[in-house]
């Protein structure tokens, strides 16, 4: 025999259920997402000397500060290719020669 559950406790489940699903979702951490830009730096700055690398970034506190906060939030997206990658370096030191913040080179 099958028993009829009132309506109210399908809602009551439905809304139960969204609201567990929002919580998992904005919990999640998002290790996958790394642009592989920040992988190669983080692996480059292993390789310096101990009295060159910054100690304030190895405290576990800062560095979950750090994770949390570069989160995505409203309206963000994943940015998986750069615009900025796409200057030429030599146009960048154009840039900024012309506007003598660096100094120019003397030999080309």
């Amino acid at each position: 025999m099958k028993m009829n559950r009132p309506p109210q406790l399908y809602i009551l489940s439905l809304v139960i259920l969204l609201i567990n699903l929002t919580l998992n979702i904005e919990a999640r951490p998002q290790h996958n997402l790394q642009h592989i830009a920040v992988l190669e730096n983080a692996a480059w700055e292993q390789t310096l000397p101990q009295h060159l690398q910054n100690p304030f970034y190895k405290s576990p506190r800062v560095r979950h500060a750090l994770a949390k906060s570069s989160w995505f939030g409203p309206g963000e997206e994943v940015v998986y290719e750069r615009q900025a990658e796409k200057i030429p370096r030599m146009e960048i030191y154009n840039v900024l020669s012309h506007a003598g913040l660096i100094p120019r080179r003397q030999y080309f």
